[in-house]
């Protein structure tokens, strides 16, 4: 069984190779999910099912290509890790590229991700996707 340390380690591994089916496969059979939709303009909370995990990710890595991953601190406490960095991604469709801010909370219960909130700088997003214009 994989410790809160480990979880993110190979959570973040996964993140950057971009393997959806990995980053499920760390997760609880039900995970208590936060997290804006790929726009950046709505949140969609609640439960999330592996399968939903997986669809998330590969949906989010077939819109937005990362192209750098950067973790400024990483902070455990027990089951409950806080991790907080930037991504580079560059937008699929119009070659766009986001600077996106981030903190992520990561709860782990027996090696399982079980609650994950995901806050990224939604503006940067929305920006980059066309979802909200820049005033001139």
């Amino acid at each position: 069984m994989l410790s809160t340390v480990e979880v993110v380690q190979v959570f973040l591994a996964r993140l950057a190779a971009q393997d959806a089916p990995g980053i499920a496969r760390l997760c609880a059979p039900t995970v208590e999910w936060e997290a804006p939709d790929l726009n950046g303009v709505r949140w969609a909370p609640g439960p999330r099912t592996q399968r939903e995990v997986e669809s998330q990710f590969l949906t989010l890595f077939a819109t937005f290509d990362l192209e750098q991953l950067s973790v400024r601190q990483v902070i455990v406490d027990g089951g409950d890790a806080a991790v907080v960095g930037s991504a580079r991604w560059r937008v699929v469709a119009t070659g766009e590229y986001a600077e996106v801010r981030f903190a992520a909370v990561l709860s782990v219960h027996l090696g399982e991700i079980e609650q994950y909130w995901q806050m990224p700088d939604t503006l940067a997003v929305a920006l980059a996707t066309g979802a909200a214009q820049a005033e001139a």
